[in-house]
């Protein structure tokens, strides 16, 4: 899967150097400070003992932003790691379809979103972050791939009302600077 992915970026971004592929942490904090790396594309399962949130405070503290890949879904996991200062999350299954713009947005850092993102975003038993019921009903739906309209008309909201609901939702994951830093070292 890595040569995949390693081909569609190299397509999609022809003039990106891939600065480091691999599952030691240090290693890629050394490749991004020495490259000059704008994207960290993780795997959130690196295989080297880390929580995601763990890894993605380190590659934070080295300012670069992330987005998050995985074949399989762990919404705890993803939303820790979202609040730990990733920017999204890309299921591998839809990479070649989401990548190029996830990457995209956090080079910007501007906001991303997509259904399958959202769906990993709807509070579940463990979730520590508390959306709104207009909020939480909205990702939901949105999740789902429903459109605006139909959102909108099952929470009786304007069709306008729809996206920053959405987008509220998502930012509630976001992290910031006024947040408890998570204490890692790339070590």
């Amino acid at each position: 899967m890595l040569g995949a992915i390693t081909d569609h970026l190299t397509s999609v971004f022809p003039d990106a150097t891939l600065a480091y592929s691999g599952a030691q942490l240090p290693a890629a904090v050394e490749a991004v400070s020495t490259s000059g790396a704008n994207c960290a594309i993780v795997d959130l399962d690196l295989g080297d003992g880390r929580t995601p949130a763990e890894v993605v405070t380190v590659l934070r503290h080295a300012a670069i932003p992330v987005v998050l890949i995985s074949a399989n879904d762990n919404p705890l996991a993803i939303q820790a790691a979202l609040l730990s200062g990733a920017h999204s999350y890309v299921p591998k299954r839809l990479v070649i379809d989401q990548l190029r713009h996830a990457v995209e947005a956090a080079e910007s850092d501007v906001p991303w979103k997509s259904p399958d993102f959202a769906a990993v975003l709807v509070p579940i038993e463990g979730s520590s972050v508390a959306l709104e019921p207009a909020q939480q009903r909205a990702l939901t739906l949105y999740a789902a791939g429903l459109p605006a309209t139909v959102i909108a008309a099952r929470i009786g909201v304007a069709t306008e009302a729809v996206g920053p609901l959405v987008d509220s939702a998502i930012a509630a994951y976001r992290y910031s600077e006024d947040d408890e830093p998570l204490e890692a070292s790339p070590e």
